[in-house]
């Protein structure tokens, strides 16, 4: 059986689809809440990214996860797609969307969006390759500044002081926002936490959830542009 023979049982490929989610809403919420120690200045920035990066192989570990169920959700989601549409009559005389909105009926272009906004967002502040002028600096810091740490504080204001960078960053946190405002509300039905009473209130936690993440990840940007963060740099 290959890894991916669970794409043969609608189920299966929900409940994957569904706990694949739930991993990546956790680490998009906790990215968030480190890159809003930013905001704080920038030793706190700068002590937070050289723990992450004093994990080492933990690290890496950390990421291949991520990468996997990254992969399993998008080819899941894709399956789960053409699987619907294909159910689905030839034509229909009037479209009308039941209890639809604009994030669920973009859901896969939505995906698709923030996948190579993704691509884009590594390459830039993680490989160096998208601009490599900011990649690399190093920062002295403790006593008599006799240790050195990469200086991602740098890295960040003076990658976000580019405006095109940072509206691309923006336009595609919006896109991430409307995909949580749906798959959130989808996950909680394919897990079966829904019913009359509790959908509502699923519905409001995913739109609040979604209007945090966002403004979360935009404050960095925006204060950046703004130049309340980084200033002084």
């Amino acid at each position: 059986m290959g890894l991916f023979s669970y794409l043969k049982s609608t189920i299966l490929s929900k409940i994957v689809m569904a706990g694949t989610g739930v991993i990546l809403v956790l680490f998009v919420f906790g990215h968030m809440v480190g890159n809003l120690q930013i905001l704080i200045g920038r030793e706190v920035f700068n002590t937070y990214a050289h723990f992450l990066q004093s994990l080492g192989e933990l690290l890496w570990l950390v990421r291949i996860f991520l990468f996997i169920c990254l992969i399993l959700h998008i080819i899941t989601a894709i399956r789960l797609y053409f699987l619907n549409k294909s159910t689905k009559p030839a034509k229909y005389q009037v479209k009308a969307y039941v209890r639809s909105t604009l994030s669920s009926r973009t859901m896969i272009y939505g995906g698709i969006a923030i996948f190579l906004f993704l691509v884009y967002h590594l390459l830039h502040f993680t490989a160096g390759v998208a601009d490599s002028s900011i990649y690399g600096h190093v920062e002295r810091y403790g006593p008599l500044g006799i240790f050195e740490r990469q200086d991602a504080y740098y890295m960040v204001i003076a990658g976000f002081r580019s405006v095109p960078v940072s509206l691309i960053y923006i336009v595609g946190v919006i896109f991430l926002a409307m995909h949580l405002n749906h798959s959130v509300q989808s996950m909680f039905q394919t897990l079966s936490i829904a019913g009359p009473r509790l959908t509502p209130v699923i519905v409001r936690f995913s739109r609040i959830f979604a209007f945090i993440v966002a403004t979360g990840y935009i404050l960095m940007p925006l204060t950046i542009m703004l130049g309340i963060v980084g200033g002084g740099l």
